[in-house]
């Protein structure tokens, strides 16, 4: 008696007997064949006129060792091609880049797939939608959902992960912290952190179904807040304020679309963070006599631009909000003041309603509503994301520079979004003055512009569009062999601040290449470093390079 075949068993004996006709075998292959070539050939006739080709051979090319190389024994073999190797590896990671940004595949069908997506509940690597039109950030999610921030095993694999030709990142927060903590404090100023709960944190409600309590943390956090209290760090923590504040006035306490908090929200943090200043210092500065008005806007959230949809589409709607702009009795627009004896170091949630190019207002951040409430001066240095490093990095190289942005200071405020505990790199960073340095580095005279050209050295990368929730990112440029067009006088070399993307859009600056020849107008970084140090800006690999005195760089049309 034969036994009767499985479902799986009859479905292997019909494909392993299917039959496929000769001219439908060779038709399919044919369309095969061209799909593979076709691709490829299109966007190698769209980039025909582009660099990026020709970086990936000559990163090929330096591979081979030369003469001198191979006499000098296999001791400084190894590496040197350690080194290229990295190099090469770096600089065909920068070739894929350049690749995504630039497919005519990608700009054709990104739109049009994620609006498919989107209709069937999904995102993309950075997007997550929520429930009722909620969007959220998916970082802020790897937060919550991730294992323990402080977590040993956590660590060294944060610390193992990255790419081979990068700085492997420093990802304990307690260690970076403390040391900040104890440089400070050798100079007899006090510090205050104040790690800002993410979006996900309040409104769980919005992602899925369930009974939530919130605010929610990372498992790691308690220990945190644990070891922050036995080493005498002050922790202000936003959430439970936020969490009241939302019950009290039955509304949300965050942006619907955005990763950031409403207006309403972040006043009343920084009224009670002025509160908890006066408990942790005295102070004596002169009373600021500011005042507010009322201002309305909408704009469209961060995460909803990450998902690189035409605005003309309108798959979600724009929020409206009211911000309160801090002015001075003379009805100008606040400002920082370097002499004030607090100090606040801010990521965007410091930035969101005080960045004009953030779009949701400026001079209403937290900055200036902390002035407001202390009637006080604050001063501040904010930059938009990685509050991990960003902001300490910003006050070291002042203090390496010889500019010295803690003299007078009682207390520095350090803000960064809580999902920097679990995914910034804590690096310690020098917080020791130095002795104002001379420089051959080339800087305009003060108030004027200069046209130049120069050969690129070395360029920093600026993210895909929508791959971040900033719209503007500032990159980093090494020039040489500066030279006035006009007259051919020589200027040296320069570092040089630029436009890498606005409003999610490339810039020229962007596609600069190594070795490649701009011409460009400089003019002096302290003309116009408060109009633009506040952006996201990519920086270079040579930490002694980013030590010089920068210049603002546009590449004219």
């Amino acid at each position: 008696m034969v036994d009767k075949l499985n479902r799986e068993e009859l479905a292997a004996l019909e494909v392993g007997h299917t039959t496929v006709s000769r001219p439908l075998s060779v038709a399919m292959v044919l369309c095969f064949v061209l799909l593979i070539f076709t691709v490829p050939l299109v966007q190698t006739i769209v980039d025909w006129k582009s660099s990026e080709q020709q970086s990936l051979f000559s990163s090929l090319r330096s591979l081979v060792p030369g003469g001198k190389m191979m006499d000098s024994g296999a001791q400084s073999l190894r590496p040197t091609l350690w080194q290229k190797n990295n190099r090469l590896l770096e600089r065909m990671d920068n070739f894929e880049q350049q690749l995504e940004k630039g497919s005519f595949l990608r700009t054709l069908l990104l739109a049009p797939g994620q609006r498919l997506l989107l209709g069937l509940g999904y995102g993309n690597e950075k997007v997550y939608p929520g429930r009722q039109d909620w969007l959220f950030y998916r970082p802020d999610m790897d937060y919550l959902m991730g294992p323990g921030f402080l977590n040993q095993e956590r660590l060294q694999q944060r610390q193992d992960s990255g790419k081979v030709w990068e700085k492997p990142v420093e990802p304990d927060p307690v260690q970076a912290i403390l040391d900040f903590q104890q440089q400070l404090a050798g100079r007899g100023i006090k510090m205050i952190l104040m790690p800002t709960p993410i979006k996900a944190s309040l409104h769980p409600e919005h992602f899925v179904a369930g009974s939530w309590h919130p605010p929610l943390q990372n498992r790691s956090w308690p220990d945190f807040l644990e070891k922050m209290k036995q080493s005498g760090v002050p922790v202000f923590d936003p959430a439970p304020i936020l969490v009241r504040f939302q019950e009290q006035m039955n509304n949300p306490a965050y942006l619907q679309t955005d990763t950031h908090w409403r207006p309403e929200t972040m006043e009343e943090v920084a009224e009670q963070l002025a509160g908890f200043v006066r408990k942790t210092v005295a102070l004596t500065g002169r009373a600021a006599q500011l005042q507010r008005q009322e201002v309305s806007l909408n704009n469209r959230g961060d995460i909803d631009a990450m998902l690189r949809l035409p605005e003309s589409w309108e798959f979600y709607e724009k929020e409206q909000v009211t911000i309160h702009p801090v002015l001075t009795r003379a009805e100008e627009l606040w400002q920082p003041e370097p002499v004030a004896e607090v100090l606040l170091l801010g990521d965007s949630f410091s930035n969101i309603y005080s960045l004009a190019g953030m779009g949701w207002g400026e001079g209403a951040g937290l900055g200036e509503q902390l002035s407001y409430f202390l009637d006080q001066p604050v001063d501040v240095l904010l930059q938009n994301d990685a509050g991990a490093f960003a902001t300490r990095e910003l006050l070291s190289r002042e203090l390496a520079r010889g500019r010295d942005r803690l003299a007078g200071k009682k207390v520095v405020i350090w803000q960064f979004a809580s999902r920097e505990l679990s995914s910034g790199d804590w690096k310690k960073l020098s917080m020791v003055l130095q002795e104002r340095q001379e420089s051959d580095f080339y800087v305009p005279p003060g108030g004027m512009s200069q046209k130049v050209t120069g050969i690129v050295a070395a360029i920093s990368r600026s993210p895909l569009p929508g791959s971040v929730p900033y719209r503007d990112n500032i990159i980093t440029l090494h020039l040489v062999d500066i030279r006035n067009p006009a007259t051919g006088e020589e200027y040296g070399q320069a570092l040089i601040y630029g436009w890498g993307m606005q409003d999610n859009k490339l810039t020229a600056f962007a596609r600069s290449r190594v070795g490649e020849q701009i011409e460009l107008e400089l003019v002096d970084w302290d003309a116009v470093q408060g109009q633009y140090s506040s952006y996201r800006r990519s920086t270079l690999d040579d930490e002694m390079l980013e030590l010089e005195l920068p210049v603002w760089g546009e590449i004219r049309p």
